[in-house]
């Protein structure tokens, strides 16, 4: 009988136990009350750097402001006081905007006016426009009205004011502007005049 040799063998080894070792959680600090929160917000809007940073920015909107409503206004600023005229210049100059005068058909009124034959087809006709406003406003353009006897027109003039004889383009407050203009009047018999109509517009 044969008896082979025992073979020696390591022993096993008993299984590994790793116990991981749990991290301590550290509790979130105590939430603080809402007073307190708004008292340090409060605080920090009333520190003096903080409350010259607001008003600079409230003074900085404020000059935009203004400066935006007097370029909006600018016309009327300009008719108001003539010597802003140069400032204003410069702006637009820069800004590709332009000055023109103040236009107020409310402010015109038709004094009198008067249309005389003077000899065959041809007429005077006399107008005075006064300006009511406290400021400079532009010359209107004049239209004339031919009627016949039912008021109809039967014929329409428009004068512009490059067309009206040595008249400004400006109107001062509270001024009055004397008109005059000879005209050549032919309407035929078959269209007879009896009156006429003037009113002033800005074309």
């Amino acid at each position: 009988m044969v008896v082979s040799p025992a073979v020696a063998r390591d022993p096993v080894p008993p299984a590994a136990v790793v116990v991981e070792a749990e991290e301590e959680v550290e509790p979130p600090p105590p939430a603080e009350p809402e007073f307190i929160q708004q008292a340090r917000r409060r605080a920090y809007w009333q520190t003096p750097g903080m409350r010259a940073l607001l008003a600079g920015a409230v003074l900085l909107l404020a000059s935009l402001l203004v400066a935006q409503w007097a370029l909006f206004e600018r016309n009327r600023l300009v008719a108001w006081k003539p010597g802003l005229q140069p400032t204003f210049q410069v702006l637009c100059g820069a800004l590709g905007c332009t000055l023109a005068p103040v236009q107020r058909i409310d402010a015109i009124v038709i004094d009198s006016t008067a249309l005389v034959r003077r000899l065959g087809n041809f007429y005077s006709f006399d107008l005075v426009l006064k300006n009511t406003a406290p400021i400079s406003v532009a010359t209107p353009a004049l239209e004339l009205s031919l009627t016949d006897a039912g008021d109809n027109v039967i014929s329409r003039r428009v004068f512009l004011p490059k067309d009206l004889p040595a008249v400004p383009e400006l109107l001062a407050a509270g001024s009055s502007l004397s008109v005059s203009l000879r005209l050549s009047i032919a309407v035929g018999d078959s269209l007879p005049m009896a009156g006429y109509r003037a009113l002033v517009f800005y074309p």
